[in-house]
This record gives structure tokens, C-alpha cells and sequence, in this order.
């Protein structure tokens, strides 16, 4: 589930340490690594990686995380949830790319390199 959900809340931990206190951000506007990612989020992360799920899947991933958040009677992570629900899966699982849409891509795409395979062997 943590996969699913990270990067779409946040929070903050404080730290002390000696007779300083350090807040560490965690979640959707924390940097994942300036060093590597420049500027990127966690949020940010987490709409890229999430991207390669279709319409079917993205609906099958609202359910789980539903049935998570219904079996969970302490309700640890239900924020996580809503805020995963909220903020991205529920428009994915209505507007993603669809299995039969992504079929007919893959299908015009595998002509399209064919017929240039074809024209390229016709001509040479």
C-alpha cells in the first residue's frame, strides 16, 4: 500500500538534536533528491511512477485501496489513502487510457514500423 499512497500526503517530524530542532518534510512537497532529481517531489515522483497504469488496473487499485481503508479499524493509514484517492487514482481510474485504447496503439504502431520495413526492403 505504501507504494500506492506515498507522496500524495504530507507531513512533518521534528528532530532534536542538541538545542536545535530540525523539521524533516516527508511526502508530497518533499525533494526526493536535489542532488540526482533537481527539484523533483515526492508528489511529483509519485504522478510519473503511477502514470503506466491503465484505466482497468487504476479502477482495480481504487478498490483495493478502498477495501484498505474499510478493514483498517484503527485507521493508520486512511489519510494516506483519501489523499492517494483525492489527489490522483480516482481521475485515473476514469480518464487513464483504457486496455482496448492502448491495444489499437500498440496495433497501429506495429503497421506503421511495418509498412516502413516494407518500403524501405521495396526500394533498396
Amino acid at each position: 500500500m505504501f507504494h500506492l499512497t506515498h507522496g500524495f500526503s504530507k507531513r512533518s517530524v521534528e528532530h532534536v538534536i542538541g538545542k536545535r530542532v530540525f523539521v524533516r518534510k516527508i511526502g508530497k512537497n518533499a525533494f526526493v533528491n536535489p542532488r540526482r532529481f533537481g527539484v523533483m517531489t515526492f508528489y511529483e515522483y509519485a504522478l510519473y511512477r503511477m502514470s503506466i497504469f491503465i484505466r482497468e488496473e487504476a479502477r482495480a487499485i481504487v478498490a483495493y485501496l478502498r477495501y484498505k481503508m474499510d478493514s483498517d479499524p484503527e485507521e493508520l493509514n486512511n489519510e494516506e489513502i483519501k489523499k492517494s484517492l483525492d489527489l490522483f487514482w480516482l481521475e485515473r481510474a476514469e480518464k487513464a487510457p483504457s486496455e482496448e485504447i492502448i491495444a489499437a496503439y500498440m496495433q497501429e504502431e506495429e503497421d506503421y514500423l511495418s509498412a516502413i520495413s516494407s518500403q524501405s526492403v521495396d526500394t533498396g
